[in-house]
């Protein structure tokens, strides 16, 4: 499917979508915003408090050279990648051309392993199956969908009480 004639309100309606189900998905993000001028999406996870610095020197290069490891087997050797701590929030930046769903998961589950019972994430155990199963699908088919189409309007989608939330940011 040749998407080089989508139009504007076609890459905004994805980019929305791709940052809502990425929520819905993985209720351990907290905010998630894509900016359109780095070509790039910001994922952040809430945690409890200030990790401890020399503890978070080690966990961050341990996730640091996992994700390199698994950019290297997948031939994303220019993937940008960056986790800082701020604000109580774990920051995940990455360059959108190189991203993957399948990161993502594998992200999480170090990022689980190394802060755990930190980790603030929405209590999920009322979600809908078939929703998170559809939501789950679309995220691979809307991360494409950008990679090939120009991203004009940078989007922050947020967590609250329960709901997603997306807005549009041009002030990024």
């Amino acid at each position: 499917m040749e998407h080089s004639n989508s139009t504007e309100s076609e890459v905004s309606m994805d980019s929305v979508q791709l940052l809502a189900s990425l929520l819905i998905c993985y209720p351990e993000f907290s905010k998630i915003t894509l900016d359109s001028r780095r070509k790039a999406i910001i994922m952040e996870v809430s945690v409890k408090g200030e990790p401890d610095p020399d503890t978070f020197v080690a966990d961050k290069q341990f996730i640091i050279d996992s994700i390199k490891l698994y950019h290297d087997i997948e031939y994303s050797r220019d993937a940008e990648f960056a986790l800082f701590y701020s604000d109580y929030s774990l920051h995940i930046y990455r360059d959108l051309a190189t991203f993957s769903h399948n990161e993502v998961g594998l992200l999480l589950h170090l990022l689980k392993d190394r802060f755990g019972d930190n980790i603030l994430a929405d209590d999920n155990k009322n979600a809908d199956e078939d929703l998170l199963a559809t939501q789950a699908e679309m995220i691979d088919h809307r991360i494409r969908f950008l990679k090939e189409n120009r991203i004009n309007e940078s989007v922050v989608a947020v967590r609250e009480e329960g709901r997603v939330m997306v807005f549009g940011n041009d002030y990024i």
